[in-house]
């Protein structure tokens, strides 16, 4: 009997515990630029809350009970099958919200990845003049959920999120909205053409003549079995990234970096190594790509794509872009580019760097042609005129203007599909392989297979080069030292 006890008392401890901070990362979840969100009870018209300062089996329980928003009260939206399903990230914790099957099925902040427990339905369930709501579906307990208002409100399950409740009995208490806030740097700045919370970047330093080592590479550290980076974790994605630069010469030092094709978790990880390498301060910010939700009406509601878990590591967050700037960058912001309904909706990053005057924009641009998300490139010209976009409006501000990444189109010299895409971009800027000539070739060395589709764009360039190796990508590197006029 004592033994079976015995078993119990650390079963339920491993169940009810508050998880270990490490799986949230929270110095890679501050680099983020993720939309977020406040989840709104319409039956009491509060806000919902991990109530964080709980223990046991009470830790970080969603309660409907907050009249304001904080970290307990910001949530992400997060999808690792395109959109069909939601998982909740709380904030405050940076953990998954899960339905507790151990625990009366409450709905906690606990969950350091993504699995059935964490998976929910997002359905619109009506609107009224204050806007849409949604209806929450818990996969595992195959119920909604509910908000507990018929507690006194001094009862500490007054408001819990519960999955109780089956679809012939859904009513206000299973109704919630979706409300956008922003943290107080307003970092998602614009989504497609809506650049109302772009801002205005600090007032940059006078500017002098000079020059910045860059580098843009696809990682391709996600989940794409044809790369040796496959699943890979921070520690090796940093190592590898390092290679791409030892491979540069041991003396060569950047200025900026584009990394394409990134995990959340990767950021600090890069971060401390860039500055081991360079013995200079470092951020590696980070902005998603999302998926459209399925949520049969309503509002469009966005959630960020989750990287794979990695074998023998577990979750690496978000999946999407990465822009590693010096250490003194505080402004930074996210566009989540207009992209085709039910592909990828992808992303570009900009950082500025006030000292010398420079904002550096990373992005990734759909795939396009037949067969792919962007069958008419139509997109593409989308994507291109809001990059550009955010580029005129770092320069009205008094920046010089460094941006690429992986475009995901030939350049026009090449004459294939949607080759045209950039040309507008080389009649204001030049590209890396052209380095000071806007007559010369619209064209450049091959980044992937037999094409060229990562590119580096500014005022000229004096030098240009691909890197010899791909460390464990399926695209090699390109580097440029970028004049700065």
């Amino acid at each position: 009997m004592l033994a079976v006890l015995f078993s119990l008392t650390i079963w339920t401890q491993l169940q009810w515990s508050a998880p270990a901070s490490a799986a949230a990362d929270p110095p890679a979840l501050a680099k983020s630029a993720g939309q977020k969100w406040a989840l709104k009870s319409v039956g009491n018209d509060k806000f919902v809350s991990a109530q964080l300062s709980s223990t046991g089996g009470e830790y970080a329980k969603l309660r409907a009970r907050s009249a304001t928003v904080g970290s307990w009260e910001r949530f992400t939206l997060h999808t690792d099958d395109k959109g069909a399903h939601i998982s909740l990230r709380n904030e405050g914790n940076g953990l998954f919200v899960s339905t507790d099957r151990n625990n009366t099925d409450k709905l906690r902040a606990q969950g350091d990845h993504i699995g059935s427990w964490e998976e929910l339905q997002l359905t619109y369930a009506g609107s009224d003049q204050y806007g849409a709501y949604y209806k929450l579906y818990s996969e595992v307990a195959k119920l909604y959920v509910a908000a507990e208002l018929g507690y006194a409100p001094t009862d500490p399950d007054y408001g819990v999120l519960r999955a109780r409740t089956a679809s012939a009995s859904v009513g206000s208490w299973e109704k919630f909205r979706l409300v956008a806030v922003t943290d107080d740097n307003n970092h998602v700045g614009a989504v497609g053409d809506d650049t109302a919370q772009w801002g205005t970047p600090p007032a940059p330093a006078a500017p002098s003549p000079a020059s910045a080592n860059v580098m843009t590479w696809n990682l391709c550290g996600d989940a794409n079995n044809g790369c040796a980076n496959y699943l890979s974790t921070p520690d090796h994605m940093a190592g590898q990234v390092i290679g791409q630069l030892d491979d540069a010469g041991p003396g060569y030092t950047p200025d900026a970096l584009f990394l394409e094709e990134s995990c959340e978790k990767f950021a600090p990880s890069i971060e401390t190594a860039l500055e081991n390498r360079t013995g200079t301060g470092w951020d590696v910010r980070f902005a998603p790509i999302y998926y459209n939700v399925t949520t049969a009406g309503g509002a469009a509601v966005l959630a960020q794509k989750e990287c794979a878990d990695a074998t023998g590591y577990g979750d690496r967050g978000a999946y999407g872009v990465s822009v590693a700037v010096p250490d003194e960058n505080t402004w930074y912001r996210a566009h989540i580019l207009k992209s085709p309904a039910g592909a990828e909706q992808r992303a570009a990053l900009c950082a500025a760097v006030t000292s010398k005057a420079v904002m550096y924009c990373g992005a990734h641009f759909s795939t396009g042609g037949t067969g792919w998300d962007d069958p008419d490139w139509s997109y593409h010209g989308y994507q291109r005129d809001e990059l550009t976009g955010d580029e005129a409006r770092a320069r009205t501000a008094g920046y010089r203007v460094v941006f690429g990444g992986d475009l995901n189109v030939n350049p026009p010299a090449r004459g294939w599909d949607g080759s045209q895409v950039l040309t507008p971009v080389y009649d204001d800027y030049r590209e890396c392989a052209q380095l000071q000539d806007a007559g010369s070739a619209r064209d450049g060395q091959n980044t992937t297979g037999n094409s060229k589709i990562d590119y580096i764009f500014g005022a000229g360039h004096t030098a240009c080069a691909v890197s010899a190796g791909t460390w464990g990508s399926d695209h090699h590197a390109l580097r440029s030292t970028t004049l700065l006029p």
